[in-house]
């Protein structure tokens, strides 16, 4: 990563591929960090807004969803996008068809250093901000090189300690770009980027959902509160009879159960059309926690092989956004063969 204290770089460009402004990194910073259990992320960017994806042991795929509503301005050339990612789709897969990939070009897909790119935007309050904010000039602390500078006038916006952002990128093979702004002092960062590798699909929405049902947050974190941390698994069930909702572990310090009822103090909404106990690694479900706390209210939906998705709805100032857990359960092949080939036991 390097920066740099050159502002005019990302707002002049008339050809860049990406442009967005916030006025407030800090509720983006918050949904990445929902995530960055994991050093690198699949940013994938389109008209309707960003995507970062990260995934572990081919059995949990996270994805934090940013809005275009959560940017102050948001600039997606197509167009030029499509001029970009054409060739280099091609050369991928030269036996795609021509349709496939004029409509994969639609969106901007890149490998970025997650836990880099947190603490670029972290930059003005974040752990290493003291050494930022001591005054114009640069470190390389760690591998990143930083440079920062001040401007004429004050924070033209009167934030009160806000920093704003400004991001450009200009397609495959250019830096992911940003301009970080608080109180006057701003400062540039590089951030260079990736070809994708081909990111694990865990085939959620190909088969139907038999379950669904949306708590409120305080609830399951509570009940993540009381789960056994020396248990392997936790079990999920969810049923059209009582206990309707289920969660429970087996471990060293015995047997943890909770149950719910659809109370519309606990479910905003039940759905079950076909009863499932599945079990999951503990230690992949409570990757999710930082989303949990940070969440008003959970969807939980399972599908008909028993796959998880927690979508976590998280409130920002502008709009409520959304992190996305899918989770593959702990099978046993002789009970779905092939499906099996999903678990890690």
């Amino acid at each position: 990563m390097n920066t740099n204290d050159n502002t005019n770089d990302v707002e002049a460009a008339d050809d860049t591929v990406f442009m967005a402004k916030l006025v407030n990194v800090r509720p983006l910073v918050n949904m990445l960090k929902t995530i960055g259990f994991r050093p690198r992320a699949i940013c994938t960017i389109s008209s309707s807004g960003i995507v970062f994806t990260v995934e572990d042991a081919q059995c949990i795929v996270a994805q934090a969803y940013l809005r275009t509503t959560l940017f102050s301005t948001f600039d997606y050339n197509i167009q030029l996008a499509k001029e970009r990612n054409m060739k280099r789709l091609a050369e991928i897969d030269s036996e795609a068809h021509g349709d496939e990939v004029e409509a994969a070009s639609e969106i901007t897909q890149i490998s970025l250093p997650l836990d880099n790119l947190i603490e670029c935007f972290s930059l003005f309050y974040g752990p290493s901000s003291s050494n930022s904010l001591s005054g114009p000039g640069s470190n390389n602390q760690g591998g990143i090189q930083s440079t920062t500078g001040t401007l004429g006038n004050a924070n033209p916006l009167d934030l009160r300690g806000a920093t704003t952002a400004h991001i450009a990128f200009n397609g495959p093979g250019s830096d992911f770009e940003l301009v970080l702004e608080e109180r006057g002092i701003i400062s540039m960062c590089r951030l260079a980027t990736f070809v994708p590798e081909v990111p694990v699909d865990l085939e959620f929405s190909r088969f139907p959902i038999v379950q669904q049902l949306i708590i409120r947050s305080e609830w399951l974190r509570d009940a993540f509160n009381e789960l056994d941390p020396t248990s392997d698994a936790v079990t999920l069930s969810i049923s059209s009879t009582a206990p309707y909702f289920r969660i429970s572990t087996v471990g060293n310090n015995g047997s943890t159960e909770m149950t719910y009822s659809k109370d519309e103090k606990i479910l905003d909404s039940f759905f079950c059309n076909e009863e499932q106990e599945n079990r999951f690694k503990l230690s992949q479900i409570l990757k999710c926690r930082q989303a949990l706390a940070m969440s008003d209210k959970t969807k939980i939906r399972v599908n008909q092989r028993g796959f998880l998705s927690f979508q976590f709805m998280i409130p920002t100032d502008v709009d409520v956004s959304f992190v996305n857990f899918v989770y593959a359960p702990l099978l046993h092949a002789d009970e779905l063969g092939d499906a099996a080939l999903y678990s890690n036991s």
